[in-house]
C-alpha cells in the first residue's frame, strides 16, 4: 500500500518535479496492479480450488514485462508493455480476462466501467486504465463482489499479515474435514522462526531431526512442514503457497483406506496434508524468512504443530474425507 501511495502522489506532482513518475509508468503499474491481484486470486486465494503452482507461471509476469520495457522511451514503453503482457500474460490466467486483451494492447484510457475504489487511483485518467478496470469487472463478473473485497483487504487497500494468513488458510483447511481450528501460541512460533532463520541462513530447506530439543514443546514432540520458494521478498504470498501447496496434496491421499504410517510410499506425497489436517493437533506456530542470496529458493517457512500429526495407526481417525 505504502508503493501505490507514492505513485499516486508522483502523479500529483509531475508539474512540480522531472524526475516523477510518469503517467504511462503509473498506468504500467496500475495494470500489473490489477492483473497481480487477478493471478493472485485465481491461483492462490480462491476457496477451495488453489492451484499453488499456478501462481508461479503468472505471479511475477507483469513486473517483468515492465522492467524489459523502461529501458525505451516513453511512447515505447506504452505501445511494448501492451503487447508484452498481451502475449506472455494471458496463457496463465483463465479464458475469461481475454475479453480485457484488447484494451491492453491499445493502453486505452477510457472507459466506462469505473473500478476506482478497487484500485485505489483517484479516478484519474492514465494508460492502460481501461485495462485495469476491465481486469476488475471480469474478476467481479466471474467470482463476485466478494474477491473484489479480498482484493483490497490484502492487495490495495491494505495487506494482511503473513502468520495471520497461514492460520485463517490452515483452519479454513482444516474445517473441511471436521478439524477443529488450530491456535497459534508464542513458543511455537519462536521455534518455527529459528528453523526458518536458519534454513535461510544455510540456503537449504531442511527438516529437523525429530528429537532435537527445537523439535520439543511440554515435554512432547511437534510435527513440522516446511515450504521454500524463489522470487522477491513477499511473506504474504509465500504464507498462501505454502499452505495451499501442503493441502493440494490432498489429490494424492488414497481415501477411503487411508495410509497406515510414514513408513507407507505414498505417504512422501501427501505428509503436509495430513498434518494440516490432523484432527488431534491444536496448537501451531509460523516462521518465514527470506535470503535474497540463495538460490533458487530465496523464502523459507516453517511450521510447528502440538500434538504432532502423522503419528502411526492414528490416520484413519485423524485424517477424514473432506465433509
Amino acid at each position: 500500500m505504502a508503493r501505490f501511495a507514492l505513485a499516486v502522489f508522483c502523479i500529483a506532482a509531475l508539474a512540480a518535479t522531472s524526475s516523477a513518475m510518469t503517467f504511462t509508468e503509473y498506468g504500467i503499474d496500475t495494470a500489473c496492479t490489477a492483473y497481480d491481484a487477478v493471478c493472485w486470486y485465481e491461483t492462490l486465494k480462491n476457496f477451495p480450488k488453489t492451484n499453488s503452482k499456478g501462481f508461479g507461471k503468472c505471479g511475477t509476469t507483469c513486473s517483468q514485462m515492465k522492467s524489459q520495457v523502461m529501458k525505451y522511451d516513453e511512447p515505447k514503453q506504452k505501445e511494448y508493455f501492451g503487447k508484452f503482457l498481451a502475449q506472455h500474460g494471458f496463457g496463465s490466467i483463465p479464458s475469461q480476462y481475454s475479453t480485457c486483451e484488447s484494451v491492453l494492447i491499445s493502453g486505452a484510457t477510457e472507459t466506462s466501467d469505473d473500478e476506482s475504489d478497487a484500485l485505489r487511483d483517484g479516478k484519474q485518467e492514465y494508460p492502460f486504465r481501461a485495462f485495469a478496470y476491465c481486469m476488475m469487472k471480469a474478476l467481479r463478473s466471474k467470482h463476485g463482489d466478494k474477491a473484489i473485497e479480498a482484493v483490497k483487504a490484502e492487495k490495495t487497500h491494505s495487506k494482511k499479515h503473513w502468520m495471520e494468513t497461514l492460520l485463517t488458510r490452515d483452519n479454513e483447511f482444516r474445517a473441511l474435514h471436521g478439524s477443529p481450528p488450530l491456535k497459534r501460541i508464542s513458543p511455537l512460533n519462536k521455534a518455527a522462526q529459528e528453523w526458518a532463520d536458519k534454513n535461510a541462513a544455510e540456503c537449504n530447506s531442511k527438516h529437523s531431526d525429530r528429537d532435537a530439543a527445537i523439535r520439543q514443546w511440554n515435554g512432547k514432540g511437534t510435527g513440522e512442514s516446511l515450504s521454500a520458494g524463489g522470487g522477491p521478498d513477499a511473506p504474504e504470498d509465500a504464507a498462501y503457497i505454502a499452505s495451499d501447496g501442503w493441502y493440494e496434496e490432498i489429490s494424492l491421499y488414497p481415501f477411503p483406506a487411508g495410509i497406515k504410517d510414514a513408513n507407507d510410499p505414498r505417504f512422501h506425497d501427501v505428509g503436509h496434508f495430513t498434518q494440516t489436517v490432523w484432527k488431534a493437533s491444536e496448537y501451531v506456530g509460523y516462521g518465514y524468512a527470506y535470503n535474497p542470496n540463495c538460490s533458487p529458493f530465496t523464502h523459507y517457512i516453517t511450521a510447528r504443530y502440538s500434538v504432532a500429526g502423522n503419528l502411526a495407526g492414528a490416520f484413519q481417525e485423524n485424517v477424514v474425507p473432506p465433509l
